[in-house]
């Protein structure tokens, strides 16, 4: 072979093994390629420099720790309208009826005396001072408007007792939903707050500060709000 065909050959040889080993190379990247890791670690703890001192980050019982405390964590956070979530379980059938039936022994025992009275009226109504028994009858009377008296007094505290009942009532429900709804949705916090959004329900000056100081929050993520749940876990509807 002459000197230029085997330069033409071993340079059309060497251009093709180039361009195979090149190909090859190609396909070779292609396979072993992977994206971009999402997750660091595991690691036992993160340190983040700072300038006076160093912060240790690291997981305390599922939690974002960063000290030696056991308040030195990252605790998550919910909030509950209660004010909502108490009148609705106040006006609930279940507390409605409690208050009824003492509502109902009122009027039966006002609807007595009603008629008692009207016995006085016919029996002294006409009673001459100066007779003999009247001054049994004064007593009698006096008598009837003291029972009565006592009895609107016990009623009206029975009353008074029966609705504090129901408001302890209603809120051990609520926070016994709360619990419920917190341990579902791993929220380690759960304050109560009046929506920024919610209309004042007041007269004067004064109620209307009070309005501004119920409102724990001025900003807040919508996302906090768990009252929806909480009323779902009490089967409450909404107004």
């Amino acid at each position: 072979m002459r000197t230029t065909e085997r330069l033409f050959v071993y340079g059309t040889l060497a251009a093709l093994g180039a361009a195979l080993f090149l190909r090859g190379t190609e396909r070779s990247a292609d396979a072993t390629a992977h994206p971009a890791p999402t997750d660091v670690g595991p690691a036992d703890a993160v340190i983040l420099s700072g300038k006076e001192s160093n912060l240790s980050l690291r997981n305390g019982d599922g939690r974002i720790a960063f000290g030696d405390q056991p308040t030195a964590k990252v605790w998550s956070m919910g909030a509950v309208n209660s004010d909502k979530v108490m009148k609705l379980l106040l006006k609930s059938e279940r507390f409605e009826e409690e208050r009824k039936a003492l509502e109902e022994k009122a009027k039966s025992k006002d609807e007595e005396f009603r008629k008692r009275y009207q016995e006085l009226e016919s029996k002294y109504k006409d009673i001459d001072p100066k007779a003999p028994n009247f001054e049994e009858g004064r007593k009698e009377v006096e008598g009837f408007f003291k029972e009565v008296e006592d009895w609107r007094k016990e009623i009206q505290d029975r009353l008074s007792k029966l609705q504090a009942e129901q408001v302890e009532k209603a809120y051990r429900e609520m926070t016994s939903a709360v619990d419920l709804v917190a341990d579902r949705q791993k929220v380690d916090i759960v304050l109560r707050f009046v929506p920024t959004s919610q209309k004042f329900e007041s007269d004067n000056a004064a109620s209307a500060m009070l309005q501004v100081q119920v409102r724990t929050f001025l900003h807040y993520p919508e996302a906090i709000d768990v009252t929806p749940d909480v009323m779902k876990e009490l089967s409450l509807k909404d107004e």
